[in-house]
């Protein structure tokens, strides 16, 4: 019998992936480009498009402490990456024939060259870092396991004063959004958690300071720099809120690391629904977020940014909230059908000997 999930971490995987789909809602629906300077709405809907905006890179950041949390401990599986690429390529390609077949999105040969190869040109930023940092992890565990605590609470100190504290006070300095840098970052702080704060009491202590902390400094940040906005009729503040909410914000990472610490505190439990959808999270990323099809969802079917302009702001948050309510479900309904439709036909990867993979992996690559 397989040892049993702790549904805690699933949970939080699709607490999180609802975050990023309402980041998305504000970022892809709401904004113009990415940023609010052109926003025509009224400063109270502006206030709530920044905090939904804010829920995004703090999940991105959990994603890969859980990858850390667990994958630190366990055996490494290319053919779990394999997966992964194959999941992605799949969506992309079927999306690509969607957009064609409805005649809907730019089909340029830029997108049809990216829909065939979506990890190497950028259409997934976040599979792109992750798998990166996933081929690395056998190096990575090595270095940490045979690091004693203290070399490696200096090895993160230096990591997040190099990628994340300095960015935070230099916007745009060269050290700037290094996003392979600060996966490593993430998943070091994942992989600490896990070996070193053990005790169920330090961990709920631990999780109400970083949550405090960082909900004060984060929400609270963007409060008050959009309020020193509306009193100066200066957008440098409102820009300035938003630096709270970026990748190597440590505001964020602060925020970030109270949520996962507290998923972590609580008493495990399984529940196969919870499974079920968190095991389709990717995947609601994968289509929600496709190059050719994010200007149709929030534009098309939602018209975000047209509502954006004319509803209150409490209307809009509760538009945030049940379009990414609807987009989920669909996404996981999708997701669903696919891995018990086409993936039990279609699936190259599940043909390859995992062992046989994984021991070529290790003789070629690492040397183990």
């Amino acid at each position: 019998m397989g040892k049993e999930r702790n549904s805690n971490f699933e949970l939080l995987r699709i607490v999180c992936m609802f975050f990023i789909v309402l980041h998305h809602f504000s970022i892809h629906g709401i904004a113009t480009n990415g940023n609010f300077v052109a926003f025509k709405g009224s400063f109270g809907n502006l206030f709530v498009a920044e905090l939904l905006a804010s829920l995004g890179k703090p999940a991105v950041m959990i994603f890969v402490f859980i990858s850390g949390f667990y994958l630190i401990n366990s055996k490494f599986k290319l053919k779990r990456i394999l997966n992964l690429l194959w999941k992605v390529f799949t969506y992309s390609v079927l999306i690509l024939l969607l957009v064609w077949l409805l005649q809907i999105g730019n089909l340029s040969l830029k997108n049809i060259v990216v829909s065939f190869l979506p990890t190497s040109y950028g259409a997934y930023w976040f599979i792109t870092d992750y798998v990166i940092l996933s081929l690395f992890v056998p190096f990575i565990n090595k270095f940490i396991l045979s690091s004693d605590r203290r070399f490696f609470e200096m090895f993160i100190l230096t990591l997040w004063l190099v990628s994340s504290l300095i960015p935070t006070f230099l916007a745009k300095s060269a050290l700037s959004n290094n996003e392979l840098l600060l996966f490593l970052l993430f998943y070091s702080v994942g992989a600490y958690i896990r070996l070193y704060i053990t005790d169920r009491v330090e961990l709920k202590k631990f999780a109400k300071y970083f949550t405090l902390i960082g909900s004060l400094a984060l929400f609270g940040g963007i409060v008050v720099l959009n309020i020193l906005s509306l009193i100066s009729s200066r957008n440098i503040f409102s820009r300035s809120a938003m630096h709270l909410t970026t990748i190597d914000s440590t505001v964020a990472l602060i925020f970030a690391i109270g949520v996962f610490l507290y998923f972590t505190s609580r008493p495990k439990f399984s529940s196969a629904i919870i499974n079920v959808i968190s095991a389709s999270s990717l995947a609601v990323y994968i289509i929600s977020d496709n190059p050719l099809l994010r200007g149709v969802i929030w534009q098309s079917i939602f018209y975000v940014n047209v509502n954006s302009q004319t509803m209150n702001p409490w209307m809009l948050l509760l538009y945030g909230l049940m379009s990414t309510t609807l987009i989920y479900i669909f996404c996981t309904i999708i997701d669903i059908i696919k891995l018990k439709v086409l993936d039990t036909w279609l699936n190259p990867i599940k043909l390859l000997n995992e062992n046989t993979v994984d021991n070529l992996y290790k003789k070629f690559i690492v040397h183990k």
